[in-house]
């Protein structure tokens, strides 16, 4: 396997780590030395969460560990710095340089490692084993930790948060209008490689022509005078009550917490998914504690969203500048959901060393 095919094989791995929205907003840039993972203004600025903000962080962090992960389970050595300097990129989250001396040359290994993936359909009521849970439960990257919670009352507890978010969110023009550029619908939409294509959401009948109908804002807004935001959040919420466990990452609320969050959430789950544990994360509540910080919740939420912040710190017991980062359900699948598409390698990899 040549330098350039390792390289590649790299950056596929990372293509494959989970994003907010299946944006994949990253770009991964090869300079000869260092494989540069940044963000792709050109490609999704506009279209989804900004470069700085929490969620392509934690984006970012996902596909740092699925870029070492990988590295790790084929014997290259690899060193890997958050944030540098004088990479020639304009948001650079990482560049992770190979030790190449010398070459591994596993030439069965030209697949991405794939095995991590969403499922979003209906889980079995089976109890996840106590001692997975306390594994998971143990592991930390930096400052980034895991809760978990199995108890009924804790998971209902997180159920009445994530309803309570996506009520907000659904009254949240900027929010619900990303959420309709994300959508994607029919033969086409399979084909654009990103977005969240309505086979992978498992949807009860009609519910693909339901997001349709509302991805318009004003049409939500509208609808949102007869309170449609709230029937909407309940049924977003409701997997979230019937799950097995609940598992909250939480980090210092600073771009490398953000970014250590993201790592560990793609290490649990895809220790997770590897012991027939499926996974659905939840971003929405996370979200809303963040725009609160930045002062983008609309003024006749802010207090709505004060209570989550509330709420969210007693349940998690939420050490000084600290904050939850991503919810994820867990339990044993009813069934295989499909898996999201990815873009082409060409759409997000450069070789700029010629």
């Amino acid at each position: 396997m040549t330098d350039t095919k390792l390289i590649k094989l790299l950056a596929l791995n990372g293509l494959w780590a989970p994003s907010a929205d299946n944006s994949q907003p990253w770009r991964f840039d090869w300079d000869g030395h260092s494989l540069v993972i940044g963000y792709d203004s050109e490609r999704v600025a506009g279209h989804t969460f900004p470069p700085e903000s929490q969620a392509t962080l934690i984006s970012a962090g996902c596909a740092i560990e699925s870029i070492v992960k990988f590295a790790n389970t084929i014997g290259l050595e690899v060193d890997m710095a958050y944030r540098p300097q004088g990479t020639g990129r304009s948001h650079p989250y990482a560049t992770i340089t190979p030790r190449l001396s010398p070459v591994p040359a596993p030439e069965t290994a030209n697949q991405p490692v794939t095995g991590r993936h969403t499922n979003r359909c209906a889980y079995k009521s089976k109890p996840l084993p106590a001692p997975l849970l306390t594994t998971i439960g143990g592991d930390t990257e930096g400052k980034a930790r895991v809760h978990t919670f199995d108890q009924t009352e804790s998971v209902r507890q997180i159920w009445r948060l994530v309803r309570s978010a996506t009520e907000i969110r659904f009254q949240t023009r900027e929010v619900h209008e990303w959420l309709g550029k994300s959508l994607r619908f029919g033969r086409d939409g399979r084909e654009s490689g990103d977005g969240l294509h309505v086979s992978t959401l498992c949807l009860p009948p009609g519910g693909g022509l339901l997001l349709r109908f509302v991805a318009s804002w004003p049409r939500m807004k509208r609808l949102n005078r007869i309170g449609a935001y709230k029937l909407l959040a309940t049924v977003d919420a409701q997997p979230v009550k019937k799950a097995p466990a609940m598992l909250a990452f939480t980090a210092p609320n600073t771009p490398d917490g953000a970014l250590d969050a993201g790592r560990l959430l793609d290490r649990v789950w895809t220790h997770l998914n590897n012991e027939g544990v499926a996974c659905h994360p939840y971003y929405v509540v996370a979200d809303q504690l963040s725009r609160l910080a930045e002062n983008t919740v609309p003024d006749h939420l802010t207090g709505q969203a004060r209570a989550l912040q509330e709420e969210c710190g007693q349940l998690l017991n939420l050490r000084q500048g600290e904050t939850l980062m991503m919810f994820l359900r867990t339990g044993y699948p009813t069934r295989q959901a499909p898996p999201s598409a990815r873009l082409p390698l060409e759409r997000v990899f450069r070789n700029q060393a010629g």
